[in-house]
């Protein structure tokens, strides 16, 4: 099981500016788990726990969502939105993911000396 994410969010998650994800298919994740945050292929050396997952209405996304999603506002959030998934339909049901960024995991403490 893992959480893909576009590479275009990873220094958002890395800054703590992005804490949450919403998909539109169920993502194969578990509350309490652990997943290596990677950046395509490549280890970023960080890890992300899954604290919740639930779902939500799009058209409910109000601004402190948006926030946590790393963007300024729900309009920007929207034309990211569309530019993955094609289109917006508010009544559309989605999955959302809220995680903390963990880790640095053991394979890149190994790789770099890091601790």
């Amino acid at each position: 099981m893992t959480l893909l994410f576009s590479r275009q969010f990873i220094p958002m998650i890395l800054s703590g500016a992005k804490t949450q994800t919403r998909r539109a298919a169920q993502p194969s994740v578990a509350e309490g788990r652990t997943y290596q945050l990677r950046d395509g292929h490549e280890p970023t050396g960080r890890t992300i726990t899954v604290e919740r997952v639930y779902t939500q209405r799009l058209g409910d996304v109000g601004p402190e969502d948006a926030a946590r999603e790393g963007f300024a506002s729900v309009a920007q959030f929207a034309r990211a939105w569309r530019s993955i998934y094609g289109s917006w339909r508010p009544e559309q049901t989605v999955y959302v993911v809220e995680f903390r960024l963990t880790g640095p995991t053991e394979t890149f403490k190994e790789k770099t000396g890091a601790s």
